[in-house]
C-alpha cells in the first residue's frame, strides 16, 4: 500500500478511535486501562468506509469526514436512547427504521433544536468540499480500481464475519454476551456489538418439545361448554393505554393526586397490578402477549415480535372471536405501518384496521391525536356494528414521549401537575408533561366506562398500561415507595363489565399474557388454548423477575401455539 494511503488509513483509525473512546459508554471509566484493541475494533468499520469513499471521491478530507459522521450519529442516537430508556441502541432497533411511518416524525420529536442547524452545517460542509477540495491526482485508473475493489472485498468480509475477523473481534470483546446485546455493548463497545450481531444472518425459532406441550394442555384441559348465541355475546373493548402507570408508586406523590377515574372504575371491576415484558418502550411486546396469550420470555432472541413472530398467521383472541361471529377491529390514531402493525394485526386475525387516516381532523394533544378522539372513535365503531358482536382493540398514542416542549397543550394545566420533593429542571418538566397526558388518559378511561354503561348491549372493557413511561431520570431522583427500580414496577389493569359490576373486588396481580384468557373466560367464550391458560393463571403469582409456575411445560406449549399447531 502506498505510504499516502497508509497515512490516510491511520488517520481514519485515529479519528474513529477518538470518537469511540470519547463517546462509547463501554470505555468511559477513566481509571481503567485504555483497551486500545477494543477501541480499534470498534473504529475499524469507519476505516473501511473511509477507504471506500476515498476510492469513490478521491478527496481525503471529504472521505474522512463522511466516514466519521455515521459513527458520530450512531453515538448521538445512543445517547438519546440511554437518556430516555436507559438502554443502548440494539440491533433490533435498526429494523424499525423502515416502519416508523410519517417520514420518521416521531423520532424527530426527540432531537434537540440545535440538531437541525448542525445537520444543515454538515450539508454545507460536504458541498464545499465537493466543490473546492482538490482530488488526489495519482489516485486514478488501475490504482483507484484496485483500492475500490480491495476495500469492497475487505468490507464484505467484515460484514460477513469471515476469518480472521471473527477471531479478531472475539479477542477484542472478551466479555461477550450472546444473549444480551445491551450487556455486550456496555462492556465491549457499540459498533463492535452491532457488527457481531449482524453476523447472525439466520434466525431460527425455538423448536418446541411437543410432549411437554401436550402435557400442559392435558393438565389444564378446559371443560367443554356450549357457546352463547351471537346475540347473547358481549361487545368487547380492549384499550391499551400508552405509558399508563400509577405515578403514586413514586415517592412524594399520593394516590389522591393521580388516576381518580381509574380508581373509581377499579372499585367496581376486577383490577390490579400487571407485569409486562418491557420497560420504558417496546409497546408491541406487551401488545403481542395480550392478543395471543404467548409470553415473550419463551422467545429470548426476539426483541420486537411484529417483525419476527407474525410473518404468518398466529392464533389470537381476534381469530378466536372472529370464529364466534365477532367483527374484529383494530384502532390506532397513528401511522398504520408504525411497528409493522398493518401486516402483523392482519396475521393476528383482525379484519379491519383504522389508522390515523380515519380520524380526519381529530384534535392533537401534544404531538399526537388525543385520547378523547380515540374514545369517540371506539364508541362510533361499537354503534356501527349493526347487531353483530364487536371486538375493538384500541391502541392510544397521546401519552407517547417526548414529555417536554410539546405543542397543543395548556401550559397552566401542565404547571399544575404534582411533583415529588426535589424534582426540578428538565426532570421536573418531563414528569409534569407526562402527568398532564396521564390525567387526560385517566379521564378518557372514565368517560369510556360511563358511556359503555349506557349501552343496551353488555360490554366488557379490558384496560391496561403497556409499560412505564421513559423517565429514567425521574425514577433515579424520586425513587419508588417499594425501593425497587423502574424495571421492577408493574402497570395497572382492570376488567370492567358494564352489566355486572363487581362488588368490592380484591386486587389481582397477573401478567399480560394471562389477560386474554381472563377476558374470554369472563365473556363466556371457551377455547382450548385460552381455557388452559386461564387454568394456569389461577395458580400463578406473577411478580418482578418471576418464573411462571409451570414454566417447564408452558414454554413449549406457547412456542407451538405461535406456530399455529396443536400439541
Amino acid at each position: 500500500m502506498p505510504p499516502a494511503l497508509v497515512v490516510f488509513a491511520l488517520l481514519a483509525l485515529l479519528g474513529g478511535g477518538v470518537l469511540v473512546g470519547w463517546l462509547d459508554p463501554a470505555f468511559a471509566d477513566e481509571a481503567a486501562a485504555v483497551p486500545y484493541g477494543a477501541i480499534a475494533a470498534n473504529a475499524l468499520p469507519a476505516v473501511v468506509l473511509a477507504l471506500l469513499l476515498l476510492a469513490l471521491t478521491r478527496r481525503p478530507v471529504l472521505s474522512l469526514g463522511l466516514s466519521l459522521l455515521p459513527l458520530y450519529l450512531l453515538y448521538f442516537a445512543n445517547a438519546i436512547k440511554l437518556d430516555l430508556l436507559d438502554t443502548p441502541v440494539l440491533p433490533a432497533d435498526l429494523v424499525l427504521l423502515g416502519h416508523l411511518g410519517d417520514g420518521g416524525q416521531l423520532l424527530l420529536h426527540y432531537l434537540p433544536a440545535a440538531a437541525i442547524g448542525v445537520a444543515f452545517a454538515c450539508v454545507l460542509g460536504v458541498a464545499a468540499l465537493l466543490r473546492w477540495e482538490p482530488a488526489w491526482s495519482r489516485l486514478r485508473g488501475w490504482r483507484r480500481a484496485l483500492l475500490g475493489g480491495g476495500t469492497l472485498a475487505l468490507g464484505a468480509s467484515l460484514l460477513a464475519g469471515a476469518t480472521p475477523w471473527s477471531r479478531v473481534y472475539a479477542a477484542a470483546q472478551d466479555d461477550w454476551h450472546e444473549w444480551s446485546p445491551a450487556a455486550s455493548a456496555g462492556s465491549g463497545g457499540l459498533p463492535a456489538t452491532l457488527l457481531r450481531y449482524a453476523w447472525r444472518t439466520t434466525f431460527v425459532l425455538p423448536e418446541p418439545d411437543r410432549a411437554l406441550a401436550r402435557h400442559f394442555m392435558q393438565e389444564h384441559a378446559a371443560p367443554v361448554v356450549t357457546a352463547p348465541a351471537p346475540s347473547a355475546l358481549p361487545d368487547i373493548v380492549v384499550l391499551q393505554s400508552e405509558s399508563f402507570f400509577d405515578a403514586a408508586r413514586l415517592r412524594g406523590i399520593e394516590p389522591a393526586q393521580v388516576l381518580p377515574e381509574y380508581r373509581r372504575i377499579a372499585a367496581e371491576s376486577r383490577h390490579g397490578d400487571l407485569w409486562v415484558p418491557t420497560y420504558g418502550g417496546g409497546t408491541i411486546r406487551t401488545e403481542f402477549e395480550v392478543l395471543t396469550g404467548i409470553a415473550m420470555r419463551y422467545f429470548p432472541d426476539v426483541q420486537y415480535p411484529y417483525f419476527r413472530l407474525t410473518a404468518t398467521a398466529v392464533p389470537s383472541i381476534a381469530s378466536v372471536l372472529a370464529a364466534h361471529g365477532y367483527r374484529t377491529i383494530a384502532v390506532h390514531p397513528h401511522e398504520r405501518d408504525f411497528w409493522n402493525r398493518a401486516s402483523a394485526l392482519a396475521h393476528l386475525g383482525f379484519a379491519e384496521f383504522d389508522g390515523q387516516e380515519t380520524f380526519g381532523d381529530a384534535a392533537r394533544v401534544g404531538w399526537y391525536i388525543g385520547d378523547d378522539a380515540l374514545v369517540d372513535h371506539v364508541l362510533q365503531r361499537l354503534d356501527a356494528a349493526a347487531g353483530a358482536p364487536a371486538f375493538v382493540f384500541a391502541i392510544s398514542m397521546e401519552n407517547h414521549g417526548p414529555y417536554e416542549g410539546f405543542p397543543n397543550a395548556d401550559p397552566g394545566e401542565i404547571a399544575a401537575q404534582p411533583l415529588p420533593p426535589g424534582a426540578g429542571g428538565v426532570t421536573g418538566e418531563r414528569l409534569r408533561g407526562y402527568l398532564f397526558h396521564l390525567a387526560r388518559a385517566d379521564r378518557a378511561l372514565g368517560r369510556l366506562a360511563d358511556a359503555l354503561k349506557q349501552r343496551s348491549r353488555r360490554t366488557l372493557l379490558l384496560f391496561y398500561g403497556d409499560h412505564l413511561p421513559a423517565l429514567p431520570r425521574v425514577y433515579a431522583g424520586a425513587g419508588f415507595d417499594d425501593d425497587g427500580s423502574g424495571a421492577q414496577q408493574p402497570v395497572p389493569w382492570l376488567l370492567f363489565d358494564s352489566a355486572q359490576p363487581a362488588a368490592a373486588p380484591a386486587s389481582e396481580v397477573t401478567a399480560s399474557f394471562y389477560l386474554p384468557a381472563l377476558l374470554l373466560s369472563t365473556a363466556g367464550i371457551e377455547d382450548d388454548w385460552f381455557g388452559a391458560l386461564e387454568s394456569a393463571r389461577r395458580l400463578d403469582r406473577p411478580g418482578p423477575n418471576w418464573t411462571p409456575l409451570e414454566d417447564y411445560t408452558l414454554g413449549p406449549a406457547m412456542q407451538l401455539r405461535q406456530r399455529g399447531e396443536a400439541p
